[in-house]
């Protein structure tokens, strides 16, 4: 049968919204996301009140209707001509104005108003939830639910009654990608728009939220979904947004965590507000030979400071910058001595006498200065604290501290070896946990175990003696709170152990600070300052990789060839976690107690960190590796649905009733509306704010919490 031959096709838009009499152009883009699109209206002026004639109110809560009508023009075998119409229309329900722009000139006037699509909804409501919760490691079966029977109650609570998430169920079938297979993320929404949880829930894994024109909200995978339309064509293009490819991709995880265990040193704090040995304080107590010596001032008392503070207090004849200096120590050594302890080296680290002496001696003078009024800011202060400060990190460095766990390439031999710490500032902040996992007996789920201290002290709750090993656990009713930033374990009392010492032929008992350690973790921080991290890095395929063009054989005079490739894109996701976790055995080896380390256990394969990370790399690569982009402007209106190759559907009606639609795939072409990627930032940028605006300290550093 013969095909009538077309002669002609011609037709015309309109745009209608209630309460709007004429509608002069309209622009629409709908894109993906949860964020609504706008519809750039212009329309003839109207008159706002309702006193006048023809006043109509503009409908807050309205709907926008497209409309074609196309008549095309054909004539058959035997040359009759024929008219052959079509209506095609889009209705859009639950839309809302927003305030108009108003634009003179000497001839016209025209109102812009921006209308929302019902997306405009989505911003409100309220959902709390918390599933796939561990408890003793294993996810509960009665919190367990799949990515699409979360998207599923995500679309629930915003009142969606057409929704098809059935693309989720992908993340169940994932075979060749074990990595990506049976998805469990586990979500604690707590009173959030359900909206914002379901994009929360799905973006990461790769998909996207799209509204359909016939008001269903679908789940579709990125990048997958149908080809450009080829009837009514007018032009096409390929993707001139071409994808930005990196020659590899570095996903960093959150701040290494490294325990070990650490040797302690009593540390007080002084008048000029620094933290130093109790030996090298202003309230010192001294020998007869003006030495430091804490032997005979016991805690909680210290008399031998009391009485200092005393023969002021009652006689009333020094100055009152005196006696206020006096009082000011006394409160430092109730509160700090025997009470606060610095981590000093990794156990097993020997230190050089010389190096300790110098330490020493520079730290009594510094003591001295500070007793006598001298203060950060003064000559003479400055330069002995730097002489000081000096001294301190060389005797850390020439120690040669040992981290346990990550390895350090030799610049000479090439060849890795044990970490070797240069800085005590390395590892600083410390966190206020262990990196080893525990389930919480209340909660059931992982923690961070607490830091263990163990050591030689007097135990005053229950022996009434000293401690005989260095691997005895301090009592559970003496607690402490960790000081990260200097690396301080603040305990609820004094502790010190009693040793007998031989005095003028007579043995008494004498008070010596505790032999403590501790089992903590530490970030490891690079000479520079940056956090170690768990790395993984992805090579692009070379196929996929950005190529320079060759060029002109003869360069101008003056011109070198540039290198080509690109640098690596990083990734942050603190969720990873690399953690180490150094176990250790106190024996008894000829007669003497020793400190062995048995071994250091890397979390990477008992947490998958790798498969953590290739998930991440799979979603970031969807965008890179996606193929067949473009966009095509089309006559009439083309109600073509978003899918997640159909990224974009753009509606234009001009002045003259013209009509056209854009459809892009893969691509987001409409320069008046950002890429859904800059929508996503938008959004978590207010987010970010808001945190922000909620809490007093909003640096983002070491999380010494361990969470």
């Amino acid at each position: 049968m013969a095909v009538p031959i077309e002669l002609d096709r011609y037709g015309v838009g309109k745009v209608t919204y209630p309460g709007i009499k004429k509608i002069e152009s309209a622009n629409y883009s709908r894109s993906h996301g949860i964020a609504p699109d706008i519809c750039q209206v212009v329309m003839a002026p109207q008159t706002l009140d309702p006193d006048e004639a023809g006043y109509e109110p503009i409908e807050t809560d309205g709907y926008l209707l497209f409309e074609f009508d196309s008549n095309t023009v054909t004539q058959n075998i035997l040359g009759n001509v024929g008219t052959t119409s079509k209506t095609t229309k889009i209705l859009m329900q639950g839309c809302r104005p927003d305030k108009a722009a108003v634009r003179k000139s000497s001839t016209s006037e025209s109102w812009t108003i921006p209308i929302y699509d019902r997306r405009w909804k989505w911003k409100y409501g309220s959902y709390s939830g918390h599933w796939n919760a561990k408890k003793n490691g294993v996810i509960e079966p009665r919190k367990e639910r799949t990515p699409r029977e979360l998207a599923d109650m995500c679309l629930e609570a915003m009142g969606e009654k057409r929704y098809d998430t059935e693309a989720l169920d992908d993340l169940e079938k994932k075979k060749s990608l074990k990595y990506r297979k049976k998805v469990r993320p586990e979500v604690h929404w707590d009173r959030i728009p359900p909206a914002q949880a379901l994009n929360d829930l799905v973006t990461p894994l790769g998909y996207r939220v799209c509204l359909g024109w016939d008001d269903r909200v679908r789940i579709c995978k990125y990048g997958v979904g149908e080809l450009l339309p080829t009837d009514d064509l007018m032009t096409a293009g390929f993707d001139a947004n071409l994808p930005e490819i990196p020659d590899s991709t570095t996903v960093l995880g959150g701040i290494t965590m490294h325990e070990a265990m650490w040797e302690m040193e009593p540390v007080g704090l002084d008048l000029d507000g620094d933290w130093r040995p109790i030996n090298h304080l202003s309230y010192a107590p001294r020998d007869i030979v003006f030495k430091p010596d804490w032997r005979l001032s016991i805690p909680p008392h210290f008399f031998e400071i009391r009485d200092k503070f005393d023969e002021i207090k009652f006689d009333k004849k020094p100055t009152d910058n005196e006696y206020k200096k006096r009082k000011e120590q006394y409160a430092l050594a109730q509160q700090t001595i025997y009470r606060c302890y610095r981590l000093t080296y990794p156990v097993n680290t020997e230190e050089k006498e010389t190096l300790r002496k110098r330490y020493d001696e520079l730290g009594a003078e510094l003591g001295n200065l500070v007793d006598d009024g001298s203060r950060s800011g003064d000559k003479g202060y400055d330069r002995l604290y730097a002489k000081y400060t000096a001294a301190r990190r060389e005797l850390f460095l020439k120690s040669e501290p040992v981290l346990p766990g990550p390895k350090q390439k030799n610049p000479r031999t090439g060849k890795l070896g044990d970490y070797k710490l240069q800085e005590f500032e390395q590892i600083l902040p410390i966190f206020e946990t262990r990196a080893e996992l525990a389930v919480d007996s209340y909660t059931g789920k992982l923690i961070r175990k607490q830091p263990e201290v163990t050591g030689i002290y007097y135990d005053f709750v229950e022996k009434y003696a000293n401690t005989i090993s260095a691997g005895e656990i301090l009592n559970s009713q003496i607690t402490f709170d960790v000081l990260p930033e200097q690396g301080i374990l603040k305990f609820s009392e004094p502790i010190t152990r009693d040793v007998k010492v031989k005095i003028d032929d007579e043995t008494k008992t004498l008070t010596y600070p505790a032999k403590l350690r501790v089992k903590i973790a530490t970030p490891l921080k690079s000479m520079v300052g940056e956090p170690a991290r768990y790395t993984y890095v992805y090579e692009t395929p070379k196929k996929h990789r950005t190529t320079p063009a060759k060029l002109p054989e003869k360069l101008p005079e003056g011109v070198r060839k540039i290198s080509g490739g690109t640098d690596t894109k990083v990734i942050i996701r603190n969720e990873i976690v690399q953690a180490y976790q150094a176990r250790y055995d106190v024996r008894d080896i000829s007669g003497e107690e020793r400190t062995v380390l048995l071994e250091v256990v890397d979390n990477s394969e008992t947490e998958e960190l790798e498969k953590q990370a290739l998930a991440t790399i799979d979603v970031e690569y969807l965008k890179i590796l996606t193929e067949n982009a473009g966009s095509g402007v089309y006559a009439g209106l083309k109600p073509m649905n978003l899918d997640g190759a159909i990224q974009q559907v753009a509606i234009s009606r001009n002045t003259t009733g013209g009509m056209t639609t854009t459809i892009s795939r893969n691509s987001e072409v409409d320069i008046y509306v950002p890429t859904f990627d800059e929508r996503q930032r938008n959004q978590d940028l207010k987010e970010m704010i808001k945190a922000h605006n909620e809490t007093v300290d909003t640096t983002q550093q070491v999380n010494t919490k361990g969470d």
